[in-house]
C-alpha cells in the first residue's frame, strides 16, 4: 500500500506557482517599474530570490501572507553609498504606494498589499551593490540594517545568485528535483502550522532547505520515506548547549555553504534563542515519530 498519490495531491493543494500567479507577478512588476523610473535611484538589475526562484512556495496560513523576495543589484560601488542610503530612497519612493506603505527591515524594504481589508501579501526588496561595478563578477554586498540600531547597519558580503545555483544544481533536474521541491513544501507547511509567524520564532526557510539538501536521497514514487529521512537528519543535528531553569536547551548552528561568497562565520538560525531552538527540536521530534507511525 502506498500513500504517494495522497502526498502528490497534498502537494498540489499547498503549492504556489509564482509563474502563473498573475496578481503577484503584476505587483512585483509595478514596484520594479516605479523604482526604475525614479530619478532618485541608480540603475539596477532584478534577480528573483527565495521560494520564488527555487519553486518551493506554499500557500500561507490564514493569519499569514504571501511573500516574494526580489533582489535589486544596483550598478554602483558599495563604498559610494552608506548601507541605509539606497533603502531609505526606496522606502521614500514607495511610502504612499499602498495603504501600508513601505517599511525598512534589517535585510530589505518591505511593501505590503491588502486584500479584503487585511494584509494579503508583501514584496521584500533586497538591496545589493558591487565591490567594483565595472566588473560584474566582483563581490556583491547586501545592505543590512535599520535606523536606530547602529550595530545592524553594514554592507555584508552576499552571493544570492550562487546560493540559488547551489540549491538548484545540487539536486539532479527532473524527477529528483521535483521530489526535493515537494519535500521542502511539506516541511514548510508543517513549519507554518506549528510555529508562530511573529518575530524569529519560526525556523528560517533557507535553513530547512540547506539541511534537506544535506540528506536528500531520491526514492521513486515514495515521498514518505524521503521525508522521514530528511526529518530524522534535522532532528539529529541538534546538540546540547546548557540547562536553564531545569530545562535542557539545544540548538543547531548552520552556516551558508562555504564555497559561496558570504561573510563567515555566519549562522542561518542565529536569530532564534536557545529556548526557541529547543521548541524546534521538540516539534520536529514529534513530527519524526508521527511520520514513522503513519508509515507503519
Amino acid at each position: 500500500m502506498t500513500v504517494q498519490k495522497q502526498f502528490e495531491k497534498f502537494n498540489d493543494n499547498i503549492r504556489v506557482d509564482f509563474d502563473t500567479n498573475h496578481e503577484l507577478q503584476e505587483k512585483r512588476e509595478i514596484l520594479v517599474n516605479i523604482l526604475r523610473n525614479s530619478d532618485d535611484l541608480p540603475s539596477f538589475e532584478v534577480i528573483n530570490q527565495g521560494s520564488y526562484i527555487l519553486k518551493t512556495g506554499i500557500k500561507p496560513e490564514e493569519d499569514q501572507e504571501y511573500d516574494i523576495d526580489v533582489g535589486l543589484i544596483f550598478n554602483v560601488n558599495k563604498n559610494d553609498y552608506k548601507p541605509l542610503e539606497l533603502k531609505e530612497k526606496i522606502c521614500s519612493i514607495l511610502e504612499n504606494h499602498t495603504d501600508y506603505g513601505a517599511k525598512i527591515k534589517k535585510p530589505c524594504v518591505t511593501v505590503t498589499y491588502k486584500k479584503n481589508n487585511k494584509a494579503a501579501f508583501h514584496v521584500d526588496l533586497v538591496v545589493y551593490a558591487y565591490e567594483d561595478n565595472e566588473n560584474k563578477e566582483s563581490q556583491l554586498y547586501i545592505a543590512k540594517g535599520i535606523s536606530g540600531n547602529e550595530d545592524s547597519i553594514k554592507w555584508e558580503k552576499a552571493d544570492p545568485k550562487g546560493l540559488v545555483d547551489y540549491i538548484n544544481n545540487t539536486i539532479v533536474k527532473g524527477e529528483q528535483r521535483d521530489q526535493f521541491r515537494r519535500i521542502i513544501r511539506y516541511i514548510k507547511k508543517w513549519r507554518n502550522m506549528r510555529f508562530s509567524n511573529f518575530g524569529h520564532i519560526s525556523p528560517a526557510s533557507i535553513g530547512l532547505t540547506l539541511m534537506a539538501i544535506d540528506n536528500f536521497s531520491y526514492y521513486s514514487d515514495d515521498d514518505l520515506i524521503v521525508l522521514i529521512d530528511v526529518v530524522n537528519y534535522i532532528k539529529n543535528k541538534f546538540h546540547y548547549t546548557k540547562t536553564e531553569n531545569g530545562r535542557d536547551l539545544y540548538r543547531i548552528e548552520l552556516s551558508l555553504p562555504y564555497k559561496l561568497s558570504f561573510d563567515f562565520p555566519n549562522d542561518v538560525f542565529e536569530k532564534m534563542t536557545d529556548s526557541q531552538m529547543t521548541d524546534f527540536k521538540d516539534k520536529i521530534t514529534k513530527l519524526s515519530n508521527d511520520l514513522k507511525e503513519a508509515r507503519n
